[in-house]
């Protein structure tokens, strides 16, 4: 009967040990591979040729995409909208720019925002009061 006690203590401290572990790892992954949601750069390229306040890069089938821009029909938010598929040399160039092959981009001011991460989009936009 001892040995059946120690046997399951052992393979409880193990299981607890391995699951430790496993968090621990994950935890790191996440860590070393975040990309943060906000990044500072010089926009001043993308707001070139338009008056809109806020530049959203996207394509026809985001899904996310389609999200960002139903939030900014919803908060009358005055954008303008980039497909990156367009075969525009122009729109390319300056999607790549962002060094960032993630969509949607969404810049405003000289933030650009990657991903659908609505209440950071919001934050942004009250900063700029646009909001």
């Amino acid at each position: 009967m001892k040995q059946q006690v120690k046997q399951s203590a052992a393979l409880t401290v193990m299981l607890l040990f391995g699951l430790c572990l496993g968090a621990a790892l994950k935890y790191g992954y996440t860590k070393l591979t975040y990309h943060p949601h906000i990044l500072t750069l010089d926009t001043s390229a993308h707001y070139e040729g338009t008056d809109k306040p806020v530049i959203l890069y996207t394509t026809q089938w985001c899904q996310y995409c389609k999200q960002v821009q139903s939030y900014f029909k919803q908060h009358n938010i005055n954008y303008l909208s980039r497909d990156i598929e367009s075969d525009d040399q122009r729109i390319e160039t300056l999607f790549d720019s962002l060094q960032r092959a993630d969509i949607p981009q969404i810049i405003i001011g000289n933030k650009v925002i990657t991903g659908t991460n609505l209440s950071v989009v919001e934050k942004a936009l009250r900063e700029q009061s646009f909001l």
